[in-house]
């Protein structure tokens, strides 16, 4: 596998949702960074309109720079299906799709963080069965979204939000995980922001051989590609 290269950027938000800086000042800044790749992304839902001005605003910049320039949405992983919450009109103007945990995935649709926090201290669920939900999801979603290059999200980002963390998700998930995203030529980000995955869990999808990107997930300009945790977890790995 190749190296996860530092010169890139591969998940940044813009003010097209709630980035404070324009697709204009995120490149420059990604110029200023040193920056070879530079991956915009921004959230949507079912019934988001902009995607196709969002894509055109990117796709006229192209010329202006030598960064090289990937249009992306980043919709939540609704249920252990994998369904993602995102329009279908979308797909004519994109090129990678980002699924993101910002919600447990459940069997009858996402459930908050703070509901599933409390049926865990209710007893009401065991964290087993939350993090088996989560990945089934996850799997889910590599393995019905195929049109278009998906890209994993933050993997792992809702663990803390509950209580939980990576050490929690059993060897046995980790490899089904790695599984299907080999499978699926799926790629797997580490994120800045997040600071996810574990390096156990990076470890496991470099030998599985999935591809990995670093991204910082950034809102704002000045933290395009500046990385410390992405930096480390490379360092322990190597």
């Amino acid at each position: 596998m190749s190296p996860i290269n530092l010169l890139e950027d591969h998940h940044v938000h813009s003010t097209f949702s709630d980035g404070r800086g324009t697709v204009e000042e995120n490149i420059a800044a990604a110029e200023h960074a040193g920056l070879r790749h530079l991956g915009c992304v921004d959230h949507v839902r079912v019934d988001t309109t902009y995607v196709p001005e969002y894509a055109a605003a990117i796709r006229a910049l192209r010329a202006t720079t030598a960064l090289t320039l990937s249009i992306g949405i980043e919709a939540k992983i609704l249920d252990t299906s994998g369904r993602l919450d995102f329009p279908l009109d979308a797909l004519d103007h994109i090129d990678r799709i980002y699924a993101a945990d910002h919600q447990f995935p459940w069997t009858d649709g996402p459930q908050s963080p703070r509901q599933v926090k409390a049926w865990i201290e209710q007893g009401d669920v065991s964290p087993a069965r939350c993090i088996e939900m989560l990945v089934e999801g996850t799997i889910g979603a590599m393995r019905t979204n195929r049109s278009h290059q998906l890209v994993l999200a933050h993997v792992f980002s809702i663990l803390p939000k509950v209580g939980l963390t990576e050490a929690d998700v059993p060897d046995t998930l980790v490899r089904e995980l790695v599984t299907a995203a080999a499978d699926t030529n799926t790629i797997v980000e580490v994120s800045e922001r997040w600071h996810c995955p574990s390096a156990r869990v990076v470890g496991a999808m470099r030998a599985g051989g999935v591809a990995l990107v670093c991204s910082t997930d950034s809102h704002a300009a000045a933290t395009i590609g500046r990385y410390q945790y992405v930096r480390s977890t490379i360092e322990e790995l190597a």
